[in-house]
Protein backbone atom coordinates (compact mmCIF):
# COMPACT_ATOMS: atom_id res chain seq x y z
CA UNK A 1 0.00 0.00 0.00
CA UNK A 2 1.41 3.59 -0.57
CA UNK A 3 1.69 5.76 2.27
CA UNK A 4 1.12 9.41 1.74
CA UNK A 5 2.36 12.07 4.32
CA UNK A 6 1.61 15.52 4.19
CA UNK A 7 4.17 16.96 2.45
CA UNK A 8 3.53 14.29 -0.28
CA UNK A 9 -0.32 15.21 -0.27
CA UNK A 10 0.41 19.34 -0.65
CA UNK A 11 3.00 18.19 -3.74
CA UNK A 12 0.72 15.97 -5.13
CA UNK A 13 -2.01 18.63 -5.10
CA UNK A 14 0.38 20.82 -7.11
CA UNK A 15 0.84 18.69 -10.13
CA UNK A 16 -2.57 18.27 -10.15
CA UNK A 17 -3.25 21.98 -10.18
CA UNK A 18 -0.84 22.54 -12.72
CA UNK A 19 -2.20 20.41 -14.77
CA UNK A 20 -5.83 21.21 -14.54
CA UNK A 21 -4.76 24.93 -14.68
CA UNK A 22 -2.78 24.58 -17.99
CA UNK A 23 -4.91 22.45 -19.33
CA UNK A 24 -7.84 25.36 -19.42
CA UNK A 25 -5.51 27.57 -20.37
CA UNK A 26 -4.37 25.49 -23.25
CA UNK A 27 -8.09 25.11 -24.82
CA UNK A 28 -8.93 28.63 -24.30
CA UNK A 29 -5.74 29.14 -26.36
CA UNK A 30 -6.48 26.32 -29.08
CA UNK A 31 -10.02 28.31 -29.22
CA UNK A 32 -8.81 31.66 -29.24
CA UNK A 33 -10.90 32.82 -26.81
CA UNK A 34 -7.22 33.70 -24.83
CA UNK A 35 -5.23 35.34 -26.87
CA UNK A 36 -1.43 36.86 -26.51
CA UNK A 37 -2.50 39.98 -24.78
CA UNK A 38 -4.72 38.90 -22.90
CA UNK A 39 -2.44 36.06 -21.33
CA UNK A 40 0.06 39.31 -21.13
CA UNK A 41 -1.96 41.45 -18.76
CA UNK A 42 -3.17 38.55 -16.94
CA UNK A 43 0.23 37.92 -16.47
CA UNK A 44 0.75 41.46 -15.42
CA UNK A 45 -2.45 41.19 -12.81
CA UNK A 46 -0.82 38.18 -11.36
CA UNK A 47 2.31 39.37 -10.62
CA UNK A 48 0.77 42.52 -8.83
CA UNK A 49 -1.32 39.93 -6.97
CA UNK A 50 1.75 38.08 -6.15
CA UNK A 51 3.57 41.38 -4.74
CA UNK A 52 0.83 42.31 -2.74
CA UNK A 53 0.17 38.97 -1.13
CA UNK A 54 3.64 39.41 0.34
CA UNK A 55 2.19 41.58 3.09
CA UNK A 56 -1.77 41.01 3.26
CA UNK A 57 -3.94 37.98 2.80
CA UNK A 58 -5.96 38.11 -0.07
CA UNK A 59 -9.21 35.68 0.88
CA UNK A 60 -8.85 33.19 -2.45
CA UNK A 61 -5.10 33.76 -3.49
CA UNK A 62 -4.68 33.03 0.76
CA UNK A 63 -6.12 29.72 -0.04
CA UNK A 64 -4.46 28.75 -2.95
CA UNK A 65 -1.09 29.62 -1.55
CA UNK A 66 -1.71 27.94 1.71
CA UNK A 67 -2.40 24.78 0.11
CA UNK A 68 -0.31 24.63 -2.70
CA UNK A 69 2.64 26.96 -2.43
CA UNK A 70 6.14 25.74 -1.64
CA UNK A 71 6.72 27.58 2.27
CA UNK A 72 9.91 28.60 0.38
CA UNK A 73 8.16 30.65 -2.35
CA UNK A 74 5.93 32.20 0.12
CA UNK A 75 7.75 34.85 1.34
CA UNK A 76 9.64 35.36 -1.75
CA UNK A 77 7.50 35.22 -4.32
CA UNK A 78 4.37 33.67 -4.06
CA UNK A 79 2.39 32.09 -7.51
CA UNK A 80 5.84 31.68 -8.46
CA UNK A 81 5.38 28.59 -10.35
CA UNK A 82 1.86 30.24 -11.84
CA UNK A 83 4.03 33.46 -13.29
CA UNK A 84 7.02 31.64 -14.75
CA UNK A 85 4.44 29.30 -16.45
CA UNK A 86 2.51 32.21 -17.86
CA UNK A 87 5.88 33.94 -18.75
CA UNK A 88 7.04 30.87 -20.44
CA UNK A 89 3.27 30.23 -22.05
CA UNK A 90 3.71 33.80 -23.79
CA UNK A 91 7.26 33.57 -24.96
CA UNK A 92 6.37 30.33 -26.72
CA UNK A 93 3.30 32.11 -28.32
CA UNK A 94 6.03 34.92 -29.86
CA UNK A 95 8.87 32.95 -30.89
CA UNK A 96 7.25 29.89 -32.39
CA UNK A 97 4.86 28.66 -35.10
CA UNK A 98 1.37 28.10 -32.79
CA UNK A 99 1.33 24.26 -33.24
CA UNK A 100 5.02 24.53 -31.91
CA UNK A 101 4.20 26.68 -29.19
CA UNK A 102 0.73 24.64 -28.24
CA UNK A 103 3.46 21.58 -28.46
CA UNK A 104 5.70 23.02 -25.89
CA UNK A 105 2.69 23.69 -23.66
CA UNK A 106 1.51 20.47 -23.80
CA UNK A 107 4.44 18.71 -22.51
CA UNK A 108 5.22 21.82 -20.05
CA UNK A 109 1.69 20.57 -19.01
CA UNK A 110 2.22 16.71 -18.40
CA UNK A 111 5.99 16.04 -18.37
CA UNK A 112 7.14 16.84 -15.43
CA UNK A 113 3.88 16.26 -13.32
CA UNK A 114 3.51 12.61 -14.20
CA UNK A 115 6.93 12.52 -13.87
CA UNK A 116 6.95 13.54 -10.40
CA UNK A 117 3.51 11.54 -9.68
CA UNK A 118 4.61 7.96 -11.31
CA UNK A 119 8.08 8.22 -10.15
CA UNK A 120 7.00 9.11 -6.71
CA UNK A 121 5.01 5.98 -5.99
CA UNK A 122 6.35 3.67 -8.95
CA UNK A 123 9.66 4.20 -9.32
CA UNK A 124 12.22 2.45 -8.18
CA UNK A 125 15.46 3.36 -10.28
CA UNK A 126 17.13 6.73 -9.25
CA UNK A 127 17.93 8.60 -12.38
CA UNK A 128 21.35 9.41 -13.18
CA UNK A 129 21.12 13.22 -14.16
CA UNK A 130 18.89 13.70 -10.72
CA UNK A 131 18.84 11.50 -7.68
CA UNK A 132 15.45 12.70 -6.80
CA UNK A 133 13.78 11.47 -9.42
CA UNK A 134 13.52 8.14 -10.99
CA UNK A 135 13.79 6.82 -14.39
CA UNK A 136 10.08 5.23 -14.66
CA UNK A 137 8.87 8.38 -14.08
CA UNK A 138 11.30 10.35 -16.80
CA UNK A 139 9.88 7.37 -19.12
CA UNK A 140 6.43 7.92 -17.94
CA UNK A 141 6.39 11.68 -18.55
CA UNK A 142 8.27 11.49 -21.38
CA UNK A 143 5.92 8.86 -23.49
CA UNK A 144 2.83 10.43 -22.43
CA UNK A 145 3.59 14.11 -23.21
CA UNK A 146 5.03 12.87 -26.39
CA UNK A 147 1.85 11.84 -27.40
CA UNK A 148 -0.24 14.58 -26.58
CA UNK A 149 1.95 16.81 -28.76
CA UNK A 150 1.13 14.23 -31.47
CA UNK A 151 -2.41 16.41 -31.48
CA UNK A 152 -0.27 19.41 -32.77
CA UNK A 153 3.05 18.39 -34.66
CA UNK A 154 4.18 15.50 -36.42
CA UNK A 155 5.75 12.33 -34.09
CA UNK A 156 9.77 13.50 -34.63
CA UNK A 157 8.71 16.97 -33.55
CA UNK A 158 6.45 15.63 -30.30
CA UNK A 159 9.22 12.99 -29.71
CA UNK A 160 11.94 15.36 -29.98
CA UNK A 161 10.39 18.22 -28.05
CA UNK A 162 9.53 15.96 -25.43
CA UNK A 163 13.42 14.70 -24.90
CA UNK A 164 14.71 18.06 -24.76
CA UNK A 165 12.37 19.28 -22.26
CA UNK A 166 13.06 16.62 -19.85
CA UNK A 167 16.91 16.90 -21.08
CA UNK A 168 17.35 20.54 -20.24
CA UNK A 169 15.75 20.60 -17.03
CA UNK A 170 17.81 17.50 -15.74
CA UNK A 171 21.04 19.39 -17.23
CA UNK A 172 20.68 22.93 -17.02
CA UNK A 173 18.80 23.09 -13.89
CA UNK A 174 19.22 20.30 -11.58
CA UNK A 175 23.85 19.54 -12.44
CA UNK A 176 24.33 23.04 -12.66
CA UNK A 177 22.41 24.22 -10.14
CA UNK A 178 21.03 27.13 -11.74
CA UNK A 179 18.51 29.03 -10.74
CA UNK A 180 15.74 28.43 -13.77
CA UNK A 181 12.49 27.97 -12.80
CA UNK A 182 11.35 24.34 -14.90
CA UNK A 183 8.48 26.11 -16.32
CA UNK A 184 10.46 28.73 -17.82
CA UNK A 185 12.82 26.51 -19.68
CA UNK A 186 10.71 23.27 -20.55
CA UNK A 187 8.47 25.27 -22.75
CA UNK A 188 11.52 27.48 -24.45
CA UNK A 189 13.83 24.37 -24.88
CA UNK A 190 11.09 22.02 -26.08
CA UNK A 191 10.08 24.79 -28.82
CA UNK A 192 13.76 25.50 -29.73
CA UNK A 193 13.96 22.04 -30.46
CA UNK A 194 11.20 21.48 -32.59
CA UNK A 195 11.80 25.00 -34.45
CA UNK A 196 15.11 24.06 -35.35
CA UNK A 197 14.45 20.25 -36.35
CA UNK A 198 11.32 21.81 -38.67
CA UNK A 199 13.17 24.41 -39.93
CA UNK A 200 16.50 22.53 -40.86
CA UNK A 201 16.01 19.10 -41.01
CA UNK A 202 12.25 18.66 -42.25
Amino acid sequence: MIKINGGDTQEIGRKILHIMIGSAVLLLIVYNIFTQLIIFILLCVAISISLFSLHYKIPVVNFFLSNFERDRDKNQLPGKGFLFAAAGTLLALRLFDKDIALASMIILIFADPLSYLIGKYFGKTKSFLDRRKNIEGNIAGFIVSSLLALFFVPPTLAIAGSLAAMLFESLIIEIQKIELDDNLIIPLAAGTIMFLIRTFLM
